[in-house]
């Protein structure tokens, strides 16, 4: 059986706005386990800065403030620059490392309203006083987005399995409470945006004048770009009594009475205390963020100190560039053929957006989705280079490439795709692109530790529905052989995901498709694709996740030709968890998943007690004994067991970049404003303050300089919100509220993080 693991559960909540700084420091939270000892302070130590440095004592008229975040931002450096650092238990900070500028320096607390922002420079002692919340609503106003989304009604788990319209009005597809969560959380409205946030809990007069809100909400998920694919989802969840449109009607108009969250949010303690966090633009405000690179995973002092290199997915041809020593952000546009389609016509704008009114702020036809970087510094992207019609020969039938020959891949598809990528790669030491014209689709990318560079490439393709998709495959590129001969078509293979059902322990010619009724006699070939994708130091084998619900990870051992040697295993997540998307792996082989249940869960195969191959094993039944399950801190909504999370992905700090460990796994907090760290059992939350908005997609750890301690590793990750419009932007009218003009709307965000051994250090 799975096992249920509890994390900080006597976490205490109650706190915050009136209460003495060190009534907050008395919580189990506070028991968490450090991951390198803090320096020992002298009881008297006075806060000691470098010239590059501000430092002082922040104090309300309860004495120290303990665990809240001093914030210096400047707009002087061509880009917005905001490093956050939080007080120690005497009230103390320090913000290391600052550029050369004007800042404005401020205090930001739970239980806090914003202090006055004080001009100061590197080189000063500040002390600063804080300002205690004049009540509860106000404090709110700075909690997560998840404080607030949680008071959102859902579906009371006696109305399923739903049997429609004419029965108890919940769609009839909806068999579990937990697919209809699954459906709201990360793959509904989670997986683009936060809800919760000042954005979305309220409803801009800018949309325009409506009787109710219900009309309002109807009208508002229709608006921009993404209006279509919004109303189309909300649909799905619609009943008799207006289903999810009039739960969120009935969630806003409470927030407006004055309804509050049930919960407050803890302060940080322990080593979260420890934390650095470096905030920078990157784009502007029109364009989001997916993901980024920084080094080669499997060597992190690659491109050590060097640019980062994001991707834009949908919205944008110009792929960002971020000089993080200099602060300069700059752009490249990667290559595209004639004819390749772009996102602006799958995402026609039909109602105006109150930011950018009839605008097409998505227009992209590089539709860069993922980057992974090779150890000669090489950026490489799942990323669309011609039209998906344009398939070459050498895919199709009859074509001399192995692959081919073993699994065709001749299905033109229609229109802009996410599974329509190919790849392109940038060097920046020749600062050219190189298109790679792959049979398959690309989605999600990592290299395996071989001495061909194998690039292995997920394409987010096989749900477990109808039609069951030919394009379901794993595929790779030798790229050490493509720069060698520059011939993409050698390079390249792919291979469908065969089940070894017939138990012969090996890959048959024939096999079962998925349409069909099982034949034992043979293997089976699975209708499920991998959208992440991972590679294992321990055993060479490729893991991913599927998104189908409950949620499944899939295993590939390539063999020794994969084109016709590699077999799967697939396995399903077992309650209580539901709701995956990415994943990761560690250098143990031990797969780790965000869930929607709000776990983080992991999966070893080890622990498999019984034959993994066989009838059935096309199901993803086998080993349910090897998932464990570590449950989120937070809150949840009414009637759900699990925190109101709806995490992402999970990035496993193999080499102890960041310095919690090594084979730690981070799982992004979208709704939280944070990274949910495990550590010894324990998470440990990293809390981005400012801008309010954090939601993470894309992280990754590099070192620059492995002698200098914490200075020289750093945690770098983009806030990837489909609407970076919804970030707090620079002088933003309320607290985590978009900025009040264009002007000042949040860009897309590269954050990142250090720790230091104490909160102090300097």
């Amino acid at each position: 059986m799975s096992a249920i693991k509890s994390c900080v559960t006597a976490v205490a909540i109650a706190m915050l706005f009136s209460a003495p700084a060190g009534a907050q420091q008395r919580s189990a939270a506070a028991q968490r386990p450090m991951a390198q000892p803090a320096a020992p302070q002298a009881a008297n130590q006075a806060v000691v800065i470098d010239a590059d440095d501000i430092g002082g004592t922040v104090t309300s008229r309860f004495g120290p403030e303990a665990g809240v975040w001093v914030i210096a931002e400047t707009r002087d450096l061509g880009t917005r620059f905001a490093k956050s650092v939080v007080t120690d238990e005497r009230g103390r900070y320090v913000i290391p490392d600052l550029p050369k500028a004007k800042y404005q320096v401020w205090v930001r607390g739970y239980g806090l309203v914003d202090s006055p922002k004080v001009a100061a420079e590197p080189g000063k002692i500040l002390d600063l006083t804080a300002a205690i919340a004049p009540d509860l609503a106000t404090a709110a106003q700075y909690y997560p987005a998840a404080y607030w989304y949680a008071m959102l009604k859902i579906p009371d788990k006696s109305r399923f399995p739903g049997t429609g319209d004419k029965g108890n009005g919940i769609p009839d597809n909806f068999k579990t409470q937990e697919k209809w969560l699954n459906f709201i959380k990360t793959n509904g409205c989670g997986n683009c945006h936060q809800m919760g946030n000042y954005a979305t809990r309220t409803i801009s007069e800018k949309l325009g004048k409506f009787e109710s809100s219900f009309d309002a909400w109807s009208y508002r998920l229709s608006v921009g770009p993404s209006g279509h694919d919004m109303v189309r989802f909300i649909t799905q969840l619609m009943t008799p009594d207006g289903g999810q449109l009039a739960a969120l009607a009935d969630w806003t108009d409470r927030i407006k009475a004055g309804e509050l969250p049930a919960r407050s949010p803890p302060r940080p303690v322990g080593v979260e205390r420890n934390l650095v966090v470096t905030v920078r633009d990157w784009l502007d405000p029109k364009h989001y963020l997916h993901d980024l690179t920084t080094t080669d995973r499997r060597k992190p002092t690659i491109n050590a100190n060097g640019p980062i290199y994001g991707d834009t997915e949908l919205s944008s041809n110009a792929q960002p560039v971020l000089d993080p020593v200099h602060n300069i952000k700059t752009t490249i546009q990667p290559p595209v053929r004639d004819g390749t389609p772009s996102s602006a016509l799958a995402n026609p704008v039909v109602n105006p957006s109150p930011y950018f009114g009839p605008e097409q702020t998505w227009d992209s036809k590089v539709n860069a989705h993922t980057s992974a970087m090779d150890q000669d510094g090489r950026v490489y992207w799942a990323a669309q280079n011609r039209s998906p019609k344009d398939i070459p020969d050498y895919c199709k039938k009859g074509s001399p490439l192995y692959s081919a020959q073993m699994y065709p891949l001749d299905v033109p598809q229609e229109g802009f795709f996410q599974n329509s990528r190919q790849v392109t790669v940038y060097d920046p030491k020749t600062q050219k692109f190189t298109t790679i014209d792959t049979c398959f689709g690309t989605h999600h990318l990592n290299f395996a530790e071989d001495a061909d560079n194998t690039l292995w490439l997920s394409n987010n393709t096989g749900l477990g529905g109808a039609p069951v998709p030919k394009l379901a495959v794993a595929g790779w590129i030798n790229t050490k052989q493509f720069w060698q001969t520059g011939d993409a078509a050698k390079a390249q293979g792919w291979t469908p995901l065969i089940v070894d059902t017939n138990a012969n322990g090996k890959r048959d010619e024939g096999y079962n498709e998925p349409d069909q009724p099982p034949d034992y006699s043979k293997d089976t070939r699975l209708a499920y694709g991998m959208y992440a994708i991972a590679y294992s130091p321990a055993d060479k084998a490729i893991w991913g996740s599927n998104l189908a619900h409950p949620g499944y990870i899939i295993r590939l051992d390539p063999g020794k030709n994969p084109s016709d040697t590699a077999l799967a295993e697939i396995y399903k997540v077992p309650l209580p968890g539901y709701g995956i998307r990415g994943m990761d792996v560690d250098r143990n082989g031990i797969v780790w998943m965000p869930l929607d249940s709000g776990h983080l869960a992991s999966f070893d195969r080890k622990k498999c007690k019984g034959p993994l191959n066989g009838p059935g094993a096309e199901k993803g039944d086998k080993c349910p004994e090897g998932f464990d399950f570590y449950a989120l801190p937070g809150p949840g909504f009414q009637g759900d067991p699990g925190a109101q999370e709806n995490p992402y992905y999970v990035w496993v700090d193999q080499h102890n970049i960041l310095g919690l460990g090594a084979n730690v796994p981070f799982e992004t907090g979208n709704q939280t404003d944070s990274l949910h760290v495990l550590v010894r059992g324990e998470f440990v939350e990293l809390r981005v303050p400012y801008p309010m908005g954090f939601f993470a997609k894309g992280l990754e750890g590099r070192i620059d300089d492995p002698k200098a301690g914490w200075k020289g590793r750093a945690l770098w990750v983009t806030s990837g919100n489909r609407t970076p419009q919804h970030i707090e932007g620079v002088d933003a009218p309320a607290p985590g509220a978009p900025g009040a003009t264009p002007d000042t709307l949040s860009s897309p965000l590269v954050v990142q993080f250090q720790l230091r051994p104490d909160p102090l250090a300097h």
